[in-house]
């Protein structure tokens, strides 16, 4: 993350971290209980998830990109789209990374998608590695 960025969640997230890690092991889980309960499940989300990838200290830096989203995003309201989303997004370029010019049966029949919706993906994947790979000019 550059300096810029890093300044977007301020001192206050800081100052928080701190706060929290000065706190005795009864009184933080006391403080966390007090959460409003979204943020509590993103917590323990964000801290499973660190163990699985073996992350050192996954509880304290899990509740501290926890408190960096609470301040970045509270009172905001923010959609997070469902992982359908993101796999169709994920299939969709998988399709584009296979696609050859002259199968798109063998795609369709792979993905259990028609052969018309596979040429939409790829005209779709088209456009967006042709945006990728040139600069807009406006």
């Amino acid at each position: 993350m550059s300096e810029q960025q890093s300044e977007l969640f301020g001192e206050s997230v800081e100052q928080l971290q701190d706060c929290l890690s000065k706190l005795s092991t009864e009184d933080a889980a006391e403080v966390r209980k007090r959460w409003p309960s979204n943020l509590q499940s993103l917590a323990l989300l964000i801290e499973t998830q660190l163990t699985k990838a073996s992350v050192n200290n996954p509880q304290g830096v899990g509740e501290a990109i926890t408190l960096a989203i609470g301040h970045y995003f509270g009172g905001r309201d923010v959609y997070i789209p469902t992982d359908q989303r993101l796999k169709a997004a994920l299939r969709d370029i998988q399709i584009w990374q296979e696609y050859k010019g002259n199968n798109i049966e063998q795609l369709a029949n792979k993905f259990k998608l028609t052969e018309r919706r596979i040429a939409e993906i790829i005209q779709h994947q088209r456009i967006v590695e042709t945006e990728r790979r040139q600069r807009r000019l406006f």
